[in-house]
Formats: structure tokens, sequence, C-alpha cells
């Protein structure tokens, strides 16, 4: 195989396996939207999930290196809801009241 078809193989399952993690951000997003204020979580139970983070650049092209995570247990994910709003209102309040 040729590189030029290989480049353009390995770019095809890239954005396939972006694709892919986007579609799984999305529904995760949608379940955190229905579970919120209902007191739920989410278990997420790991053995041996490697993560391989690929070589990275910084400001003014400073080499950061890559890594690859091993991940084994459990993260534990809870949605709360939280009323921004009228805590917002009763602030505003309170402060109207102490500077008059």
């Amino acid at each position: 195989m040729s590189n030029s078809r290989r480049d353009a193989s390995q770019k095809d399952k890239d954005s396939g396996t972006h694709q892919m993690s986007s579609q799984w951000a999305e529904i995760i997003g949608q379940l955190f939207d229905r579970l919120k204020g209902k007191g739920a979580s989410v278990t997420y139970t790991f053995d041996n999930l490697v993560i391989d983070m690929p070589k990275a650049q910084g400001p003014d092209g400073q080499d950061l290196g890559a890594a690859r995570w091993t991940v084994n247990g459990k993260v534990v994910v809870t949605a709360e809801a939280h009323r921004i709003a009228e805590e917002e209102e009763d602030r505003q309040r309170t402060l109207a009241a102490s500077t008059s």
C-alpha cells in the first residue's frame, strides 16, 4: 500500500473515531439533562482502560509530550439541578436591603 493510500485510510479512520466520540458525548449530555434534579447517578467501571494521549505542542511550539494512562476502578457522576435565577434574585434583594 502506498503512503498516500495509507495516509488517506488513517484520516478516514480518525474522522470516524472523532464522529463516534462526538455522538457519545451528545448522548451522555442528553442523559444527564434528563437525570438532573432526580438524585440519579451513573457509575462507570473500568478494567484496564488504556487512554493514549497524542503528542502535543503548547504555546510558542514547546513540546508537551505524549502520555498513556491506564484506568482501573470506578467513576461516579451525579447530576444536580440548581436554581440559579432564584438564588440571584435573593442575592440582589439582600444587597438592595443592606444598602438602603
